[in-house]
This record gives structure tokens, C-alpha cells and sequence, in this order.
């Protein structure tokens, strides 16, 4: 038991020294050549851009299309307990089930444990979508005007600091040592089961040696 609530206290300095992470959700949106991300009719709802939008994605992910960590479109990385990562989605509104994709809009999403790790990761990846975007329509060769456009929302590039609360640590410490205190008891109850049976079976064996020598001895 005692060990187990040692555990129990590691883990909770653990929690409190590493409680905090950054991250940021960087949004991409597609057009049609010419228009931006706020035009009327910008092209970001036709299939073809979608289509376009999803295979750059792809590509960007090395070949992987299920790169999503979570069921629901708004969930932040960090809420599925990822500590340093990063995922490039288009924009699914479905859930865990059924896909619902409609706008060629990407999702640049990095969690990590400093801020200078997640703004290196963000702008890699960033610089990554559009040197995609622009070798998968025949590069330089072919004009600025007459290719799919990517648009960088830059407000969007803000990198946050996400910590617990005093509340939530203090949760989580009650959490684990509630936790410990059951399995020390567990532990405790399994021990002493084991040390009766052990008690018992010697008595027992004692007894049967004691009356089997008895019984030799009257037989003489």
C-alpha cells in the first residue's frame, strides 16, 4: 500500500511540473485562381477544390488519410492527452462514423512542449501545403492566375499556452491517491487471503502428521 501511494505522488509532481503544453490551429483555405478566402463564390465549396485539397493532405501526411486523433471536428489535440504532435486534416464536420466534408478548408493543428518546437513545426508544415500545392499544378510552369489558390488565415497562427488549473490539479492529486488507496487496499486484502490459506494448510498438515503418528503409535 505504501508503495502504492508513493506512485501515487510521483505521478502527481509529475502532473503539476508538466502540466502546461502549447498549441496552435492554423486554417488553409482553397480557392478557385484569382478569388480569396473571404470572395463570395471563391470556389472553396466545389468538389474539384475539395478533391484538390484532400489529395494535398495526403501528400503532405506521407500517403496517410486517417491522420484525425479525435471523433469530433472541434476537439483540440492536446484533449486526447497528445503531448507533442501534429496533424494536417481537411476539415470533416461528420463524426467517427461519417465523414461530412464541405469546403477545401485544412487544418493545421501542433501541440507541443515548448513554443519554439510548435512555431518551427507550424510554418514547416504551412510552407509544406503550398510547395505541394504548387508541384501538383505543374509547378512554375504554369501561372499564378490559372492554379488553385492556398490562402494561410494568419490571425489563425497564434500559438497558445494551455496549462491546468489549481482546481483540476488538485482533482487529479485526490484522483490518484483515491486510486492508489483502493489498489493498496486490493493488494492488502489479496495478501493477507493468501498468509490465512497459508496458516490453514499448515495447521491443517500439522494436524494430519500429529494424528498419523498417533495412529502408529497405537498400532504398536
Amino acid at each position: 500500500m505504501v508503495v502504492a501511494v508513493a506512485l501515487a505522488a510521483t505521478s502527481t509532481v509529475m502532473l503539476a511540473r508538466d502540466g502546461g503544453i502549447y498549441t496552435s490551429r492554423t486554417i488553409v483555405v482553397l480557392t478557385w485562381p484569382g478569388s480569396t478566402a473571404v470572395s463570395p463564390y471563391n470556389g472553396t465549396n466545389d468538389w474539384s477544390v475539395i478533391t484538390f485539397a484532400e489529395a494535398v493532405t495526403t501528400i503532405v501526411n506521407g500517403g496517410k488519410t486517417d491522420t484525425q486523433y479525435y471523433s469530433h471536428v472541434d476537439a483540440p489535440l492536446y484533449g486526447v492527452g497528445v503531448r507533442q504532435a501534429s496533424t494536417v486534416t481537411v476539415r470533416d464536420e461528420g463524426s467517427q462514423w461519417v465523414s461530412d466534408i464541405d469546403s477545401a478548408v485544412i487544418e493545421v493543428q501542433v501541440v507541443g512542449r515548448t513554443h519554439d518546437w510548435v512555431e518551427t513545426r507550424q510554418q514547416a508544415l504551412l510552407d509544406k501545403i503550398e510547395e505541394v500545392a504548387v508541384a501538383e499544378q505543374g509547378g512554375d510552369e504554369v501561372p499564378a492566375d490559372e492554379k488553385i489558390a492556398v490562402h494561410v488565415e494568419s490571425l489563425t497562427k497564434e500559438i497558445a499556452y494551455v496549462s491546468a488549473s489549481r482546481m483540476a490539479k488538485i482533482l487529479a492529486a485526490m484522483a490518484l491517491f483515491g486510486t492508489a488507496l483502493i489498489l493498496g487496499g486490493a493488494i492488502a486484502w489479496v495478501t493477507d487471503r493468501r498468509s490465512v490459506r497459508r496458516h490453514q494448510s499448515g495447521a491443517e498438515s500439522s494436524t494430519h502428521r500429529h494424528e498419523g503418528e498417533l495412529s502408529g503409535a497405537m498400532a504398536q
